[in-house]
């Protein structure tokens, strides 16, 4: 299945997804006159037609926010009647790419675990994507992807049909390129359908158990090569798949902060100041400090930094705001690691993250990447961006780097030492990513783990399974045995 579905998506190639600006319609040679392409298409499945929209659009409320294609700046004067930039604004569409036949379930599940982040109903952002919409209505389902460049994003929409094909679900399916991404700003370039936003899309679903056909044109008149329409019969996820899909309990009070007056906007870009590098050392359990003179107690103190990571990756760009209440009430400080993508989707927790004096706010990569595989110029620009974000957001540069994933080389560290970054990691996890980890065992496991100087890493997302429900145990037991609490910058000092 799976060699056949990439085999599939290789030869793809432009036939299933339509350039932005084509320079002639698909299915005429070089010096033919341009197809018409109809509003309709028509394709049998299992022997049964199928008609759908062959495109979908852009909203008019979102249309008028892109940037105009870069030209000769207009001559002062009267204003001129729109020209061909507000016509190639107001009349994106985008060719229907993709046919899924599958749960709903099943198919979240598999983008998922592909690396796909759904849209987070909580989230608030400056700069929304463009809303695209297929016969007026926007799509059921939503996600993207990190692109091969940080200035990339990929996205696929999904809309449900009536249909069921082979008793599935049945789902039409736009894949996009979105170019020109900047932190905290909307990007320069409209989205466009491109095939290797396609090719993804059907390379991630050979995981699963699933198979892909190539559907020709039918109807009258219709030239059966034309166009041909992948169709994905996706009948289960990749195994453990579906422990990905969050299923946070819904929130009983009001967001911490209460809800903002208005609309919240991005700040202006803060530029970033001249650093000086710091050690390049890995800071996983530093030497605890000797007690003040005269101190009847221990000879070292014993201080337990509590650290969450937010993480932009897929299932676990989501926030327990539960863990932050914990925090708060029981008056206990900690360091978030905070991903400079989840930072620009979550500016109402970003601001109330940001005010909170018991808080310190750390890096943790702009798209959580496996970083150590990257070139150390792509290191430099994850670290660079989620320190612009942050700083921006927060009025503080972050001095503290945790890598995604806790995985870390020499290179990365010294990486992140030039742009003044101390890159930390922990003596021991707590465990909290393990959905068969209990509430007590979690809260068992940490409490013995504890030891002067440690620095424990938790989750602050939907990564977390039993996190929040198990914090005021392990904050009281830490406590109990006589640990301080404390942030990263205060168990390192300056």
């Amino acid at each position: 299945m799976i060699g056949c579905a990439l085999g599939i998506a290789l030869l793809l190639g432009a036939e299933a997804a339509a350039p932005a600006a084509p320079a002639r319609a698909p299915g005429t040679a070089r010096g033919e006159p341009a197809r018409k392409e109809p509003a309709l298409r028509s394709v049998l499945i299992d022997g049964k037609p199928l008609t759908f929209p062959s495109r979908a659009a852009a909203s008019d409320e979102l249309v008028a926010t892109l940037p105009a294609p870069p030209g000769p700046a207009a001559p002062p004067g009267p204003a001129a009647p729109p020209g061909p930039a507000a016509a190639t604004r107001a009349g994106l569409r985008f060719p229907v790419a993709l046919l899924v036949s599958a749960d709903e379930r099943t198919l979240l599940a598999t983008l998922l675990h592909r690396g796909w982040t759904p849209r987070d109903a909580l989230g608030s952002t400056a700069h929304p994507d463009l809303s695209v919409e297929l016969s007026g209505k926007p799509s059921d389902l939503e996600l993207e992807h990190a692109g091969a460049a940080i200035d990339e994003r990929l996205r696929v929409l999904l809309w449900r049909r009536p249909e069921r094909v082979r008793g599935l679900q049945l789902w039409l399916g736009v894949a996009l390129k979105q170019g020109g991404v900047r932190p905290l700003q909307p990007p320069t370039q409209p989205p466009a359908a491109t095939s290797d936003a396609l090719d993804r899309l059907l390379a991630d679903f050979s995981y699963g158990l699933a198979q892909t056909r190539l559907l020709g044109e039918t109807g009258p008149g219709q030239d059966l090569g034309h166009l041909r329409t992948p169709w994905v019969e996706l009948v289960e996820a990749p195994p453990g798949a579906e422990e990905l899909i969050p299923e946070l309990p819904p929130a009983t009070e009001p967001p911490l902060g209460g809800p903002h007056p208005a609309p919240l906007l991005a700040p202006l870009l803060a530029p970033l100041p001249k650093v000086l590098p710091v050690s390049p050392a890995v800071i996983a359990r530093p030497e605890p400090k000797a007690s003040p003179p005269g101190y009847a107690g221990s000879k070292f103190e014993k201080r337990v930094a509590l650290t969450f990571d937010a993480c932009s990756t897929l299932d676990k760009s989501f926030y327990d705001e539960r863990v932050t209440r914990v925090l708060v009430a029981t008056k206990t400080p900690a360091t978030l690691f905070i991903s400079g993508r989840w930072a620009e989707t979550h500016l109402r927790q970003m601001h109330y993250l940001a005010q909170e004096p018991l808080f310190e706010i750390a890096n943790h990569s702009y798209i959580h990447p496996h970083m150590t595989e990257m070139p150390p110029e792509r290191q430099r620009e994850e670290l660079l961006w989620t320190q612009q974000i942050l700083l921006s957001l927060t009025g503080k540069l972050p001095r503290f780097f945790r890598p995604p994933y806790g995985e870390v080389s020499t290179g990365l560290a010294e990486v992140a030492a030039s742009e003044g970054l101390r890159t930390v990691e922990f003596d021991f996890p707590s465990g909290d990513p393990d959905k068969n980890i209990t509430k007590e065992r979690l809260i068992a496991w940490v409490i013995a783990k504890a030891r002067p100087g440690s620095i424990v890493v938790m989750h602050m997302n939907r990564h977390g399974w039993h996190t929040a429900e198990a914090l005021p145990a392990i904050i009281a037991g830490l406590r109990a045995k006589g640990f301080t609490l404390s942030r990263v910058g205060d168990l390192v000092g300056n």
